[in-house]
């Protein structure tokens, strides 16, 4: 019985980090107890905040399975710690000011796959993320990312693209979209936006595909981020 009911409804491990959060992470935390859900295993990795993060988390330290707070040696070292003693068949991370829109995120999720997801433009509007070519980058973005548990950690000598490369050592083509639920994730510290991460990025696209798509990646990232610059530029003076 114990089998069939893991197969149907498998055990989802979702992932906070947080490090000094205390405006964003009830709900964020909420945002996880709330689903409709039963099999979730929640788990919180604090980096020591001192704000008032941990007392938020206290608040609600009933409702998670497993939770921390210790001085880390950045966010992919946190996550680390998630997975590490995370237990779920499947595994995903929705870090302190990301939060899920409805409570039916889960409901239709058996396997690997990607849960539509919005953010916030520069210009205050609200987007869908964009699936991408995974030669030039990480398909998605890991919030809206499920993946299989199969104890792969992140690789800490990536300052900015340790999620392109767990992404890729899964062997993930692209994955499909669930067909229920909505995530929110708040772009506004993206470390990919910058030159030193996209060529860390590049790298492993050279290592992963070849020169080719290694240097274009580059040249395409250069085109967009001074397209960007000029349109924000441009609105600024309207």
């Amino acid at each position: 019985m114990k089998k069939i009911q893991e197969e149907t409804h498998p055990l989802i491990s979702v992932i906070t980090v947080v490090h000094n959060d205390v405006i964003n992470i009830e709900e964020t935390m909420l945002s996880v107890i709330n689903q409709n859900y039963e099999y979730i295993e929640y788990i919180v990795i604090d980096g020591k905040s001192d704000d008032g993060t941990t007392t938020i988390i206290k608040k609600y330290e009933h409702r998670i399975k497993y939770w921390i707070s210790e001085e880390d040696k950045g966010i992919y070292d946190a996550m680390n710690k998630g997975i590490d003693v995370a237990k779920g068949d499947l595994i995903t991370f929705m870090n302190s000011g990301d939060r899920y829109l409805t409570a039916d995120v889960f409901d239709e999720i058996r396997t690997a796959c990607f849960i539509p997801t919005i953010y916030r433009t520069h210009l205050g509007n609200e987007k869908y993320v964009k699936v991408r070519n995974k030669k030039s980058s990480v398909p998605y973005c890991h919030q809206g990312i499920v993946f299989e548990n199969r104890g792969l950690i992140y690789d800490l000598q990536y300052k900015y693209a340790a999620d392109y490369d767990y992404y890729l050592r899964h062997n993930y083509d692209l994955l499909s979209f669930s067909t229920s639920g909505k995530v929110y994730y708040d772009n506004r510290g993206v470390s990919s936006n910058s030159w030193d991460a996209r060529k860390e990025l590049s790298l492993i696209v050279k290592s992963k595909f070849g020169i080719f798509y290694g240097v274009k990646s580059y040249i395409v990232f250069g085109i967009k981020f001074l397209l960007i610059k000029f349109l924000y530029l441009v609105n600024r003076t309207r």
